[in-house]
């Protein structure tokens, strides 16, 4: 008989974090699962891997009693599917997975640490959210740290001990799909169709950013950077990719800025990241914090010199000085010089690029999928 594993998401928007994954599993002979909200990203996902779906009504933040009636729903399916390994990533998800299969006496219980929400909270709201983390991992069996640095700070904050902690190799979540992310992939015709499209032509120098546009990904300071450059030199363009989360910006006249810059390209989500990073000289990342960075590690496989932020879950996703920069976060002035250095030293830049092409390969996906499959061997 199969073994039957079940992953589980709070946030639809989260498949991208385990794309490929329980295909993996599957082909080694799991029955698959993957237990999150009804979406149709979740459904395309679940016909792409070959799962079943198992739905939840999951609210991202505290909702009493939204939560307890996705606890009963959680508890119903793994009560039904009876799994021999659960695997669950994203703090609400991982807590009401946790309680439920700790309840059932699921063998195998795995709580995929993306990072820490309660990091640059205060107060009662970071009091609750310590508590729930604890709890999760109070009731896992093993917790994959996506990071060194998202292990040391939940170690050090008491969530969890080190023996009962690990990081799959260098880390990362899932692992980057190097064959998607690689130069060769991408066609000279499409870069050239792009800079056409984007009004950008050889004159043009391009600083890049992928990701949700909202504060904790730096938006402004990159912003502020940039503009800041661009008034000494008008053929600098700043090209951002990626949804824009009002809810999660403080001042919202930052898009009107952007939106009304001539410098700035806001493109919105893209299917073909790796085109869009193809027409980057150079890619920055100036988040708060992270679980792990890995679209700096897309970029870097991409042959991208890096600029990223020396902080949680940041740093672990660039090796400093071999293939990008890393600097302090929230910090303008050390991102606006970051980016003038690299832009004005062609061969530095070239050096980093080159060496991400190296880096990039300690990530490679199965490297992550195989040491996930060793721990639930393990039990």
């Amino acid at each position: 008989m199969n073994k039957k594993l079940i992953v589980g998401i709070t946030a639809p928007g989260s498949v991208i974090l385990i794309a490929g994954q329980l295909r993996y599993f599957k082909e080694l002979g799991y029955d698959t699962y993957l237990m999150a909200p009804n979406h149709q990203r979740v459904t395309e996902y679940c016909q792409q891997e070959g799962c079943t779906h198992l739905p939840v009504d999951l609210e991202r933040e505290i909702s009493l009693l939204k939560d307890i009636k996705a606890l009963f729903q959680v508890f119903k399916h793994l009560r039904k599917v009876k799994p021999d390994v659960v695997n669950f990533g994203t703090p609400k998800v991982s807590l009401l997975g946790m309680i439920a299969a700790k309840l059932l006496g699921v063998r195998n219980r795995i709580y995929t640490c993306r990072g820490f929400r309660f990091e640059h909270e205060t107060g009662l709201k970071k009091a609750i959210l310590v508590t729930m983390e604890k709890i999760t991992a109070r009731f896992a069996h093993k917790i994959i740290c996506i990071s060194n640095s998202v292990r040391d700070l939940g170690i050090e904050n008491t969530i969890f001990s080190k023996d009962k902690s690990l990081v799959i190799n260098k880390g990362s979540s899932n692992g980057i799909d190097l064959e998607r992310f690689s130069p060769s992939q991408v066609k000279t015709e499409q870069i050239l169709d792009l800079k056409n499209k984007l009004g950008l032509n050889e004159t043009h120098f391009v600083y890049g950013f992928v990701g949700r546009l909202i504060d904790r990904k730096g938006i402004k300071e990159i912003y502020e950077a940039f503009n800041n450059l661009y008034a000494e030199n008008h053929f600098l363009r700043l090209l951002i990719v990626g949804p824009i989360e009002k809810s999660q910006i403080a001042d919202l006249s930052l898009l009107e800025k952007m939106n009304e810059h001539p410098g700035v390209l806001l493109v919105g989500t893209q299917i073909n990241v790796p085109l869009y990073l193809s027409v980057m000289d150079i890619f920055c990342l100036p988040a708060w914090w992270e679980g792990f960075g890995n679209v700096s590690v897309q970029a870097a496989a991409m042959g991208l010199p890096v600029i990223a932020t020396d902080v949680t879950g940041s740093k672990d996703a660039v090796s400093k000085d071999f293939n990008g920069l890393l600097i302090p976060a929230k910090s303008v002035t050390d991102l606006q010089n970051a980016m003038d250095f690299l832009q004005k030293n062609t061969e530095k830049r070239k050096e980093l690029g080159m060496n991400g092409l190296i880096w990039a390969k300690n990530f490679e996906s199965k490297m992550i999928w195989d040491g996930m499959k060793k721990i639930y061997c393990s039990r």
